[in-house]
């Protein structure tokens, strides 16, 4: 139960440091090396903005566990409110590459 926690603090210090623009090299199928500066914000943008989500979550999870409290409801909620801002972050993503050939 206690790492639930941990871990989910570690993610939400990835994304911290995705925001300020260090650890590129932890994204998956990171090619960035030749790729120009604004291309390697925006991955790293989007890759952040989900390990906090993910990160959050974590850490409201083992808080309801801590206290008790039935999670079920949230998890489908958190579930279904990931779902949706996934596909819309690689439609938008995909858009993006396919319209500039990257």
């Amino acid at each position: 139960m206690f790492m639930l926690g941990l871990i989910g603090l570690l993610i939400i210090i990835m994304g911290i440091q995705l925001k300020r623009g260090k650890w590129y090299g932890i994204i998956a199928g990171n090619t960035f090396k030749d790729k120009p500066m604004e291309v390697q914000k925006k991955g790293a943008k989007g890759a952040s903005n989900i390990a906090f989500i993910v990160g959050g979550f974590l850490i409201i999870v083992y808080m309801f566990i801590l206290l008790n409290i039935n999670i079920r409801p949230v998890i489908i909620i958190f579930l279904i409110s990931v779902c949706l801002f996934s596909a819309y972050s690689i439609y938008r993503y995909l858009k993006h590459f396919i319209k500039y050939g990257e």
